[in-house]
């Protein structure tokens, strides 16, 4: 082949990289609104999400999902490489549908009596985009990073060494918690606040993990929600459902170590 077909070959695989993601419509231009001053993606599927979570969930939850998207999309638009790297529905639909585990109602199609809340509203948010979304343009590939990153959003060190759009998705839901993020103007910060308050945040999520401690506490032992249970609800017990305990079936508690002149 001559240097400049191979020249050709190469710019053209490159303008394929670098090409925007298309619209279901096969255009370039992925359908568009602004939110909270914030330039966010619209497509059908994105609006019925945030239809399911507004017409199923408290208010206070509602805009923890909205808060996590948008404080994710607003860090997107200010920042190429992340431009370059994030697909804007997989992020959206798996910020605003993380928390579909949650939902405290008797007959929630998406908690069950066994599995962590990460898991149910992994497969919860997985079956209702092939139940809502276009088949052709959602293949194994953009499920798996939705079910990911929800699956381990509780789990952001290991999140972290996954790909771009599941560490992202993990980062943008933890912006909710610590405050202002780096990665945020304080312009857009302020806006979003603004729009969604944080009001009922923190209680809410002590309820919610207490709940699932007292209702399905086999689903939370030796998990980052046990010390919610341990705290709060009488008569949880995570002995014998540790991974210590499978491990060492004699013992009915770890060992004592002397450090430090006999503080325990």
């Amino acid at each position: 082949m001559r240097l400049s077909s191979v020249t050709s070959t190469l710019a053209l695989v490159a303008s394929a990289i670098a090409a925007p993601k298309s619209c279901p419509d096969g255009s370039h231009q992925l359908p568009s609104t602004t939110i909270a001053g914030v330039k966010v993606i619209d497509t059908p599927l994105v609006q019925k999400a945030r239809k399911l979570i507004e017409a199923n969930f408290e208010p206070y939850l509602v805009r923890h999902m909205y808060r996590s998207w948008l404080f994710g999309v607003a860090a997107i638009n200010n920042n190429a490489t992340l431009a370059s790297e994030i697909d804007l529905e997989v992020h959206a639909l798996g910020t605003l549908l993380h928390d579909l585990g949650w939902d405290q109602r008797p007959d929630s199609p998406w908690r069950t009596p066994d599995r962590r809340f990460e898991i149910d509203g992994a497969i919860g948010a997985t079956n209702w985009i092939k139940e809502n979304g276009v088949k052709e343009e959602w293949g194994d590939v953009r499920l798996q990073l939705v079910w990911d990153a929800i699956s381990l959003h509780g789990t952001p060190s290991i999140s972290e060494y996954k790909q771009p759009n599941v560490r992202f998705i993990v980062e943008s839901i933890s912006m909710d918690y610590p405050g202002p993020h780096p990665a945020l103007t304080e312009e857009d910060y302020n806006n979003i606040i603004a729009a969604y308050d944080q009001d009922g945040l923190l209680e809410g999520t002590n309820d919610t993990f207490t709940f699932l401690c007292r209702t399905k506490p086999i689903a939370t032992y030796d998990t980052w929600i046990e010390p919610w249970g341990v705290a709060f609800v009488e008569g949880y017990n995570p002995v014998g459902h540790r991974l210590f305990d499978r491990a060492n079936p004699n013992v009915t508690s770890p060992p004592l170590k002397r450090h430090f002149h006999g503080v325990y």
